[in-house]
């Protein structure tokens, strides 16, 4: 018998059990896959996966635990989702039929899968970088979420045509960056997570309309999810608190950086105000001296079975919503994304720094065969620098990386209180990354002079490192931080500018001086000023971050005081107490956003 056959062999005779099979893919191309969603097909007999980097679908059959299709359909390939067949409002069995988003070309993909054949049907532009995809019960009718341009498009898809259409049905301006979404069943109502922050948007999808918008303390909402019986919404996310220090204490018990799945009442978060806590708990993911860095996709189960991904410890979490703790295995580099299989007795996991697949026993609790999706090549520093970045075992015990604070390489919107400043005491902004290889010096007072430096310091300083990060990783962090480019504006991805008023915008800002600090094509310069804000340990001078990609960040100003830009000339008259008049306020943010 052929030693591949042997291994296969072995597999099935012992019905992948203790043994993690670690199984060949067929004769695939060398390249980069990074898988990032995952479809059970055919009852669970066989997997479809869609991988960011090589824009392909890979068709997995779980028999012989390998790939035995790859299609190139795309080039940023982001979410993917089966259509369900559907008799008048009854789901039936899923179809062979699946759409997909691509974050590149913009479009939302009607996908065939036929045999081992992996075909595109349809292709529908959508708003700007579309990230997720959500679907109504009766699969008719979708939503796709879009990152940097901050919208929903609503999609019709009509299967009684041959073959299936889709169309676009209007499209929602949101006030942040979507990424999660999840349909309340019997609410009409859909639930779209904030991408950075801790904000859930409640949309009316019968009349694209958003009816109420949710703060909670936490930021990097990764999975949303509800129980069975509908009444509790679970989401997945971190929390970073300012009150809290970058000392190897906080970090260990959990006080700098938890790592959650947050339980809520479904009516509660609908009402809102002081009721939105009522009947919530939450789930730590993480222990002392043991943390769950990063969490990851969501999955729920009939029975009440949830599993999360803990991204930034190459392990998942198994549990249900009154067990003490959540159960943890370890699978491949970074898992990004779970599926249940169709009878809840094995789960599938995306292992996107591995380009591999997981499948696990759920009641066993262990891996029973890692199927490859293709060989790579060998990485190139930049990628080998973005595999770190995502890392959270750099960090003390493991609570959090590099993206569990600078999200995907932008930023979380929240505070953090740590030695950047030399000091204690007063918490700051964290910045985004995009472009900040062209904007040294670094950190709130601009002492740092090199990349290399600041990430030596956020290492060993604020992530708590037990050790010194070897010279060739560090360089390696700072060549893919230096790829993390500025998204375009907000109302140039929307087709929303106004010509005329940020070119008065552009004169108000000469005429007040603000280029004297926001220089040249990176909008800032690498001295420190004294524009009037003080922080609480005294520091007055601050090195002024770039002005590119403002429209896409907020709250303002060190302490994120300020949550509204038109609020830091109309009310704080930055820089220095100046006087805006209305109209120069509304110009002035019109051109800031425009960069």
């Amino acid at each position: 018998m052929k030693p591949r056959l042997a291994r296969v062999f072995l597999c099935l005779l012992l019905g992948f059990g203790a043994l993690a099979c670690h199984l060949p893919a067929a004769e695939l191309a060398v390249a980069l896959r990074r898988p990032v969603a995952i479809v059970p097909l055919d009852s669970g007999l066989r997997l479809l996966v869609a991988n960011r980097q090589s824009g392909s679908l890979s068709l997995v059959d779980l028999a012989t635990g390998s790939v035995v299709a790859e299609q190139v359909v795309g080039r940023r390939l982001s979410d993917l989702i089966p259509i369900p067949m559907a008799a008048g409002n009854v789901p039936l069995a899923a179809s062979n039929q699946l759409l997909a988003t691509d974050e590149e070309t913009h479009e939302l993909l009607l996908v065939e899968v036929t045999g081992e054949s992996i075909s595109v049907r349809g292709r529908l532009p959508v708003s700007p970088y579309p990230v997720s995809i959500c679907l109504a019960s009766d699969g008719q009718q979708a939503t796709v979420a879009s990152l940097w341009s901050r919208r929903l498009t609503f999609v019709k898809i009509d299967t009684n045509q041959s073959p299936t259409t889709l169309s676009t049905a209007g499209v929602l301006d949101l006030p942040f960056a979507p990424r999660c979404q999840h349909l309340l069943s019997g609410r009409d109502r859909l639930i779209v997570a904030d991408a950075f922050g801790g904000r859930l948007g409640i949309v009316d999808p019968a009349v694209q309309k958003l009816v109420d918008t949710r703060q909670f303390p936490g930021h990097n909402v990764r999975g949303v999810r509800t129980r069975p019986d509908g009444k509790m919404l679970v989401v997945a996310h971190q929390m970073l608190n300012d009150l809290a220090h970058s000392i190897q204490n906080d970090i260990h018990w959990g006080l700098l950086m938890s790592n959650d799945l947050r339980w809520l009442e479904v009516d509660s978060v609908l009402a809102g105000g002081e009721k939105l806590y009522y009947g919530a708990h939450i789930h730590p993911l993480g222990d002392p001296g043991k943390g769950g860095g990063d969490p990851g996709g969501l999955a729920a189960a009939p029975d009440g079975t949830v599993c999360v991904s803990l991204s930034g410890v190459n392990q998942i979490a198994l549990g249900k919503e009154n067990d003490f703790s959540m159960q943890r295995i370890r699978v491949g580099r970074r898992p990004t994304a779970v599926a249940f299989s169709p009878d809840s007795r094995q789960l599938f996991v995306a292992n996107t720094h591995d380009d591999s697949v997981s499948v696990v026993d759920v009641a066993g609790l262990e891996v029973l065969a890692t199927i490859s999706l293709g060989p790579q090549p060998e990485l190139t520093e930049a990628q080998q620098g973005e595999v770190l970045f995502y890392d959270a075992t750099l960090s003390h015990d493991g609570w959090m990386s590099c993206h569990s604070c600078h999200t995907d390489g932008h930023a979380n919107g929240e505070m953090n209180d740590n030695l950047s400043d030399r000091s204690f005491g007063a918490p700051k902004r964290v910045l985004s990354l995009f472009g900040i290889g062209e904007t040294a010096p670094y950190a709130w007072t601009g002492e740092v002079q090199t990349l290399s430096r600041q990430i030596e310091n956020s290492i060993e300083k604020t992530m708590q490192r037990g050790d010194e990060l070897p010279r060739e990783q560090v360089q390696a962090i700072a060549a893919f931080i230096k790829t993390l480019a500025v998204p375009p504006p907000v109302d140039v991805l929307r087709g929303t500018v106004d010509a005329d008023a940020v070119s008065r915008g552009k004169e108000v800002f000469l005429r007040h001086n603000c280029a004297e600090c926001h220089a040249g094509e990176t909008f800032t310069s690498p001295a420190a000023y004294d524009v009037g804000l003080v922080d609480k340990v005294g520091n007055r001078a601050f090195n002024p971050p770039s002005l590119r990609g403002l429209s896409h960040r907020g709250p303002y100003f060190h302490d994120s005081s300020v949550p509204a830009l038109a609020d830091v000339f109309a009310k704080h008259g930055h820089p220095g107490g100046a006087d805006y008049k209305d109209e120069e306020v509304r110009d002035l943010v019109a051109y800031l956003r425009s960069l």
